[in-house]
Parts: structure tokens; C-alpha cells; sequence
């Protein structure tokens, strides 16, 4: 899947082009229709930043079954062996295989996740140039002490407008789903960000069994490296969920040892167990994720545990 173009593997073999447009994906959906009479036939994409949703959304908007690949996995498969040529053709086949083996996800993206999700980027580019701006700013200073010369201020303007961009932003994004970010913002240590950046990437709760598998679908499910059959290696968080996720609920897990009495008593066992600070916090940001889930899928308000 391209801007332009993606590339389709079919079950008789073949791979066929088509124009990664609504009239090409119509396209798509007429050949496939010839053969495939079921619409619980799965059909498999590889995530590719946007690209993939304008495919995705029209499929299942007409009940078609799509299955999103994390390009973690894919490129495993794609590069495994010797011999590294890789073209659009081979990697259609190769997802073909992938989706056969049960790889990837269902898509059940919402209009409205997606629309949050937009702000949710745009407010984290805007913090970042911010970022940007205040450290030229800065450098701009101590250039006009080391020189004793005054120098033009073009950046305050600049971050002023970013300022109220941001304000904006999150005001907007407040007000999706309103009971729901209420409701997870009652967990110490989520605030407004969290609690609209887990309605975007999480989206129904219910699709998920039980907190184990939330916990992996951000990415912080253990993995274990072994040789043979009894030298067991080090274990490591898998990273394939999502990454933004991960990064905001470790600073919610950071604010949150600090107001909840169990977080912060796992967190110091951990450190006596001679755990590393990092892997300390991701324990304690596991924790924090059963908590939320806790209170997601009861739809009940976190309470304080009193001793």
C-alpha cells in the first residue's frame, strides 16, 4: 500500500495493481467479488501511516472483513532470508501468507477515532516545534550576551501562536466521547491528553477479552529469548503495539506512583528485586493499564483503596 497504489495477491496466485483511490478501490472490490462471494472473506493490509485507511474504511463500511498488519511483523517476514529482493509483488504475497497464519488485527477504526486521532498529531507536531522554538530562542540569548549585541526576537510571536493553537486543539479534543474521558480521567495520573489519546487508539474497550491483551496491543507484553531448552534469556517488552501509547502512559505511570499508595509500593518492590528504574516503570505502567481497563470495562469511577 502506497499513496498512489497498492498491490493485491489473490488466491489464484496472481497480484494485480490498483489505484489507491476511491474509484480504484471500487475497482478492487468488483474483481474480487467474481471470486469471492462472502464477505467473511479476510482481507489483510500492511499499516502504512494513512495510506492504508481510505482502503480500509471503504471495505468495511461494506461489511468486509479487514485485517491491519503491524509493519513490525511484516518486515520480519519480508526480509527474512538470504536473498533480500523486495518489490510491491513479493510483499502483496507475502501479507497474503501472513493473514493466513491469523497475523494482524480486525479494523474497527471509527470516524470519530480517526478525527481525534488528526488532533492528537497535530497538538504533538505543534508541542515539538514549540520545543524547537524555545531552544533557538534560548540559544538566540546567551549568542547576545557572549556578543553584547541585541538581537531580533522572532521567536516569541511564533510560540505565542503555537500556544493558542494547542489550546484550541485540546479544547477540541475534549469534546469527544466526554463521559468516557470523564470517567478515565477519575485514574490518577490521566489527565485530558491521556484520556483523549486512549479513546483514539484504544476505541471500544469491549474488544478486548481481558487486560493482558490491552497490554499487549500497546506493546508492553513480555517476551523471552531462549537457547535450547533450558538457558532462558533476558526478558524484554515486545514493542509491537503502539508507541505513542507506551510513551504517554509512562508519564502517567510516573505521576500516578506518586498519588497511589499500591503503584508506588509495587514500584519500590521492584527496585528491591534490583530491577532497573526503566523496568520498574513499565511494571508499574502495566499495572497502571489493568487499572485502566479495570475501570473502562466496569464504567465505574476509580476509587481510592484505603488502608
Amino acid at each position: 500500500m502506497s499513496k498512489d497504489s497498492f498491490h493485491a495477491a489473490f488466491s489464484n496466485g496472481k497480484v494485480k495493481k490498483f489505484a489507491n483511490t476511491k474509484q480504484g478501490i471500487e475497482m478492487f472490490l468488483d474483481f474480487i467479488k467474481q471470486t469471492h462471494k462472502s464477505k467473511k472473506t479476510l482481507i489483510g493490509v500492511e499499516a502504512t501511516g494513512v495510506y492504508h485507511l481510505l482502503f480500509a474504511k471503504t471495505l468495511t463500511k461494506q461489511d468486509w472483513k479487514v485485517n491491519i498488519i503491524n509493519p513490525l511483523e511484516s518486515h520480519k517476514i519480508l526480509t527474512q532470508g538470504l536473498r533480500t529482493v523486495k518489490t510491491d509483488r513479493i510483499d502483496a504475497i507475502k501479507i497474503r501468507e501472513m493473514v493466513k497464519f491469523k497475523k494482524g488485527y480486525l479494523f474497527s477504526e471509527t470516524d470519530t477515532a480517526t478525527a481525534l486521532k488528526a488532533l492528537i498529531n497535530e497538538r504533538n507536531t505543534l508541542v515539538q516545534t514549540r520545543k524547537a522554538m524555545k531552544q533557538r530562542q534560548e540559544a538566540n540569548k546567551l549568542k547576545a550576551i557572549a556578543t553584547g549585541k541585541k538581537l531580533f526576537d522572532s521567536f516569541s510571536d511564533v510560540i505565542k501562536a503555537i500556544d493558542n493553537s494547542i489550546i484550541k486543539i485540546e479544547k477540541e479534543m475534549k469534546s469527544y466521547e466526554q463521559d468516557t474521558q470523564r470517567l478515565l480521567q477519575t485514574i490518577p495520573g490521566i489527565g485530558p491528553v491521556v484520556s483523549a489519546s486512549l479513546v483514539a487508539y484504544i476505541g471500544d474497550i469491549k474488544r478486548f477479552d481481558n487486560p493482558k491483551k490491552l497490554v499487549a496491543y500497546i506493546g508492553l507484553d513480555s517476551r523471552v529469548y531462549q537457547s535450547g531448552t533450558s538457558i532462558q534469556g533476558k526478558g524484554y517488552i515486545s514493542k509491537k503495539g503502539n508507541k505513542y501509547l507506551r510513551n504517554v502512559l509512562f508519564n502517567s505511570a510516573f505521576v500516578a506512583r506518586q498519588y497511589n499508595p499500591n503503584l508506588n509500593g509495587y514500584y519500590n518492590k521492584k527496585i528491591k528485586e534490583g530491577k532497573h528504574y526503566l523496568s520498574a516503570m513499565c511494571a508499574v505502567e502495566r499495572k497502571l493499564i489493568h487499572l485502566i481497563y479495570a475501570v473502562w470495562k466496569r464504567e465505574t469511577p476509580y476509587v481510592k483503596y484505603k488502608n
